[in-house]
């Protein structure tokens, strides 16, 4: 896993852009780049931009909001990089100082500060647009054109369940597990608990199938999506407060399925290395951290699985197959399910154009980079698309429907679960 770093002052932020050479090769990876062909949607140019700003050239103003903002921070820059500038960490950066100069937009103020710490404030709220859906209120907001690209989003959204994931996997908690092969927490998520239960159902279950005593305990958001739109003391935050969660008690491991929570969460050590109080303890829980098809594989299956009729490919989602360098695990687990037909899928690690909430603000730009997604995937002629991102789960569903594929497209654990059965 590439070591994160926390650009805690300017000059922080100036020596890593001077890490660029302006050699270009990032146009080879850059998904945004290669829908769109302008310069400042590449690492290079941003980064020239944001030169410039810093270094008195130019001055780093709210008109640089698109090429700060419609990056995806998705690193596949990093992999054509001879010195490695990792761009995420430097869009970030730059998010978070204008942020500091300009004000930090009040709809953001709302869900990092007071959504994202508090999860029953956060499920009351999916509870309202649930009811908007049942209404029809959100078709109206889709056809509307006050609302922009957030309008044109809606029907990115599944249709939300009317039980959360906490309360969906209560019954699978009750029984304990006789000589438990290992002792986890499991990290649901936000988008397990509030839009996909039944993700939340099918890791629990795989989990108790292969002999690991799960627990749940109250974590709130990971802390990823503050600290993607520069509120860095938002991320800390909650990751304080998942760190309390955990509190003295002691697990083999924290486990998650969602492939940008357990990336962040390992990132925590660095996030609170300079906070006396919480440094060591965030450093412990960030070892504990896996990703949910890494605990997997470490552990080995065991019991025999069904047969599962698919052919099947796997989309790498960002923070899994380049954060963590691990594009092996989901893909053996994959393929020691019976009956499956793997198919490679082109461009696999390539961004889906998901990257969290970005095809909420930049539905358009979001499309492109997913068209082109969608067309390796019909490449493939899979009738399943695995993934192991709740947001790139939902994007590439969208694609599918969106592009008329006779695709489905599923979670790794609901493979596994579906096996297991």
């Amino acid at each position: 896993m590439e070591r994160y770093k926390m650009l805690d002052t300017l000059d922080d932020l100036r020596d890593a852009l001077r890490r660029c050479n302006k050699c270009g090769f990032c146009q080879a990876g850059c998904p945004m780049y290669k829908v769109t062909g302008i310069e400042w949607n590449v690492a290079r140019g941003r980064v020239a931009l944001l030169r410039d700003a810093l270094e008195g050239r130019t001055e780093l103003r709210p008109e640089l909001e698109e090429p700060i903002y419609t990056c995806l921070t998705c690193n596949c820059c990093v992999d054509h990089c001879p010195p490695a500038v990792q761009t995420a960490t430097i869009i970030q950066r730059a998010r978070q100082e204008l942020n500091h100069r300009y004000g930090q937009p009040l709809v953001q103020k709302l869900i990092f500060g007071n959504l994202l710490p508090r999860p029953e404030l956060m499920g009351a709220a999916v509870w309202t647009m649930r009811l908007g859906q049942l209404a029809g209120v959100t078709k109206l907001a889709s056809a509307s054109r006050l609302l922009g690209d957030l309008g044109k989003a809606q029907d990115l959204l599944p249709k939300l369940p009317a039980k959360r994931g906490r309360d969906a996997i209560k019954p699978l908690l009750e029984k304990p597990v006789e000589r438990p092969r290992a002792r986890v927490a499991y990290f649901m998520g936000c988008a397990a608990d509030l839009v996909s239960p039944e993700v939340a159902v099918s890791a629990v279950r795989v989990l108790i199938r292969q002999g690991v005593q799960v627990e749940a305990l109250s974590f709130a958001c990971c802390g990823k999506p503050p600290v993607a739109y520069g509120d860095v003391e938002g991320s800390r935050q909650l990751a304080r407060r998942n760190i309390d969660a955990v509190g003295d008690r002691t697990y083999d491991a924290i486990v998650t399925p969602c492939a940008t929570c357990s990336s962040y969460l390992k990132e925590y050590g660095e996030l609170l290395a300079n906070d006396e109080g919480y440094h060591r303890r965030a450093s412990a829980f960030a070892s504990q951290v896996r990703d949910y098809s890494q605990f997997l594989a470490d552990l080995g299956l065991v019991g025999e699985m069904r047969e599962v009729k698919r052919r099947v490919t796997y989309h790498d989602p960002c923070h899994l197959g380049r954060f963590q360098k691990l594009p092996a695990p989901p893909r053996n687990l994959i393929r020691s399910v019976p009956g499956v037909d793997y198919t490679e899928l082109p461009e696999a690690n390539m961004c889906c154009g998901a990257a969290g909430s970005f095809s909420l603000s930049h539905y358009e730009l979001s499309m492109k980079v997913l068209d082109r997604k969608m067309d390796n995937v019909a490449r493939t002629e899979a009738d399943t698309v695995i993934t192991s991102c709740p947001a790139c789960s939902m994007q590439l569903s969208y694609g599918a429907k969106r592009r008329h594929l006779p695709v489905h497209t599923m979670e790794l654990v609901q493979l596994l679960d579906e096996a297991l059965a």
